[in-house]
């Protein structure tokens, strides 16, 4: 198969991104002309998911859904209800959306070293973690499965992270995680320490560098308490 060029390549992801916003353009408008708040927030999460740009966002999406309820008012096919509803939420949508890409480009500037502890072959919810946590915004470096303890602290010092995260799945493979924990605090004292996993739990590792992440699903929430506390921020 002939290899894409990569200026064929970007041209290929401008014209799926705008296909896709175009699409999104029209849910929008129709959301707005149902005045339907929820499905119009839902669906700019859904351009923000799918890696659309503030800007795309901005002249793709809600400008022009904007554009044609005004013109729809104008020509008398909407009531002023209808277009100052339309209105009400679309402002309450920028506001969401603003601070969704405020939050990212803070997350932006934090990097997250994930592993499996010493022994630790289960890694799948520690991928999910690091892609929900990729689409978040943060930097995510994934180191994979069996992550020696003696291999921590250089690990910490090359990619220098803000957070690192370790799953253990059992008590066999948790035994290594308070050394582990040790390791990172030696070689960075600032980092923040991410734990998760069906053996997880903090005993003696317990601190306020160190989060405790029950569900794959609250690995965002659990990075940004470790960021906001002193020392990182």
């Amino acid at each position: 198969m002939r290899a894409v060029p990569p200026a064929d390549h970007h041209d290929e992801t401008r014209r799926r991104e705008q296909r896709l916003a175009a699409e999104l353009q029209r849910a929008f408008a129709e959301a707005l002309l149902a005045g339907e708040g929820d499905t119009a927030e839902g669906i700019v999460r859904e351009a923000i998911e799918a890696g659309l740009g503030e800007g795309l966002i901005d002249d793709e999406v809600i400008r022009p859904a904007l554009v044609l309820v005004g013109d729809l008012w104008a020509e008398g096919r909407i009531s002023i209800a209808d277009e100052h509803l339309a209105t009400a939420i679309s402002v309450r949508v920028l506001t969401l959306y603003r601070e969704a890409f405020r939050v990212s480009r803070r997350r932006a500037g934090h990097r997250v070293l994930l592993a499996g502890i010493e022994g630790e072959r289960h890694v799948v919810g520690l991928e999910m973690a690091g892609s929900l946590m990729t689409h978040a915004g943060y930097e995510v470096r994934m180191l994979g499965a069996e992550l020696p303890v003696a291999a921590v602290a250089a690990a910490v010092e090359r990619h220098r992270p803000a957070i690192v995260g370790f799953t253990t799945a059992t008590a066999e493979t948790a035994v290594h995680l308070p050394a582990a924990v040790a390791a990172v605090r030696a070689a960075s004292p600032t980092t923040g320490i991410l734990v998760g996993g069906r053996g997880a739990g903090l005993g003696p590792i317990a601190g306020g560098d160190v989060a405790l992440c029950r569900h794959v699903a609250d690995a965002v929430g659990r990075a940004d308490a470790l960021l906001q506390r002193s020392g990182l921020n």
